[in-house]
């Protein structure tokens, strides 16, 4: 994020992180969301416009992003593996 010029309002990881799982992460826990719908489906998914945008930005900055990279990869295999 700072390498491309963004900020969060948290300060630190740990901020978030107490959010994440202390609200977002019980509030959503038997959500089941759009991207899974659309792999159930056996429809294309957002992943592109979510962990796409991420990886373009790493690559211009130089960033390593594995994580990001794999997930990336593993929704596109479900997606190929359902249009198939």
């Amino acid at each position: 994020m700072a390498a491309a010029g963004y900020r969060t309002h948290w300060q630190e990881p740990r901020q978030f992180l107490d959010v994440f799982y202390g609200r977002l992460v019980p509030d959503t826990a038997k959500h089941e969301s759009s991207m899974l719908q659309d792999i159930t489906a056996g429809k294309r998914t957002e992943i592109d416009a979510l962990t796409g945008a991420v990886i373009g930005l790493a690559q211009e900055h130089g960033i390593a992003v594995p994580y990001n990279l794999t997930l990336h990869n593993l929704i596109k295999f479900l997606e190929s593996a359902r249009s198939e």
